[in-house]
């Protein structure tokens, strides 16, 4: 028989089934309450929230030891990973362990709650492996931490899978988010949320909110960092103590880290007191220029005491004083008829004289009329 193309398309979409593994938790074994369905390699288990045991699809309210057990060998990173070969056979394993240790009538559960390995003497192997359960028994149970964690080293006396059992804290198995909140340690712990945080409605075991004073009325907005709220100062302010100031003059932007205002008003301040240097310095150029006076213009009789006139007109024929002896003050006589002490050589005649001056050959004659 010849099998064409599209025959052996379709054998080999009929029988794709074969290499798919199937997930134990479809459909859901746990049944619908809160229950939670684990996939392991090819097997589940059934965990309920905090403080209850699982049993017969339904979730019971139970008192909770918490502890660490270390098992003995050497073991590799897979036991950590939940649907690995290795985890369900520690998880199969560590259940007979308990079952074996209190064979107990109100023992219910044990619940893995962290698998840690550290690091061995070998690249490829591993040693000291650290499980973090939570041995449920039912609530009204007169068991004492005391007295589990005696029946469980007793047990690890006896086994080669188990050597150590430390009882822990309730915190180290109510997994609060360590980034956003303090767990606050109690047989029902409860996750407080950091300074500045705050939970909303669907937060449970984590805060994924700013503080309620992270508002615009106090300068802050709410921002996630890698996940996690932050309250942050709105642009243009910085944070001093708890509260968002304004940013000092000369600085702008987040966190005020902008200078470039400052720079500008020191730029301008010093270009400002040069130009206003340069004005005042033409200013005393221009004054001591107009106040200064010409050599040529110089006036010939300088103003004193008896000259009270201090005008700095320059006059060709300065006024003289000669009021002294004189009975009007204001009586100022013309110079040039002043008395000259040397009159006397010249003749006493009538100034009303012309005389006319004619050129001749032979020189100058002066002829009286």
């Amino acid at each position: 028989m010849k099998l064409d193309y599209c025959n052996f398309i379709e054998i080999l979409t009929s029988t794709s089934f074969i290499f798919v593994s199937a997930d134990p938790c479809k459909p859901n074994p746990c049944g619908t309450n809160s229950a939670k369905c684990i996939s392991l390699h090819s097997d589940y288990v059934c965990e309920c929230p905090y403080g209850f045991y699982y049993d017969s699809s339904t979730c019971y309210p139970g008192k909770i030891f918490p502890g660490t057990i270390t098992l003995a060998g050497t073991y590799s990173k897979d036991i950590e990973t939940v649907n690995s070969l290795q985890y369900q056979e520690m998880s199969e394993k560590l259940t007979a362990f308990f079952e074996a240790a209190f064979n107990l009538t109100d023992y219910k559960q044990t619940v893995i709650v962290k698998v840690e390995v550290t690091t061995g003497n070998t690249r490829s192997e591993n040693s000291g492996v650290s499980i973090t359960v939570m041995n449920i028994f039912e609530k009204n149970t007169k068991e004492t931490t005391e007295t589990v964690t005696g029946l469980i080293m007793a047990e690890a006396n006896k086994s080669n899978y188990t050597y150590l059992y430390i009882n822990t804290s309730h915190c180290a198995v109510f997994d609060c988010d360590s980034t956003t909140t303090e767990c606050q340690e109690s047989e029902y712990p409860e996750c407080k949320c950091k300074n500045g945080l705050s939970k909303t409605e669907w937060d449970d075991r984590s805060c994924s909110d700013c503080s309620s004073d992270c508002s615009a009325n106090n300068n802050k907005y709410c921002a996630k960092a890698n996940g996690v709220p932050r309250c942050y100062c709105m642009t243009n302010f910085k944070e001093e103590g708890e509260k968002c100031v304004s940013c000092p003059v000369g600085y702008s932007g987040q966190n005020c880290e902008n200078n470039f205002e400052l720079i500008l008003i020191i730029v301008g301040t010093v270009l400002g007191a040069i130009i206003l240097c340069l004005v005042v310095a033409v200013s005393i150029v221009s004054v001591r220029a107009k106040h200064s006076k010409d050599p040529e213009k110089k006036s010939l009789i300088k103003p004193g005491h008896s000259n009270p006139d201090t005008s700095s007109e320059t006059r060709i024929f300065p006024r003289v004083q000669t009021t002294s002896g004189h009975g009007n003050p204001g009586y100022q006589p013309n110079p040039y008829e002043a008395r000259s002490s040397n009159r006397n050589r010249f003749l006493d005649g009538d100034y009303d004289d012309v005389y006319d001056m004619s050129r001749e050959p032979e020189g100058f004659r002066m002829q009286r009329r």
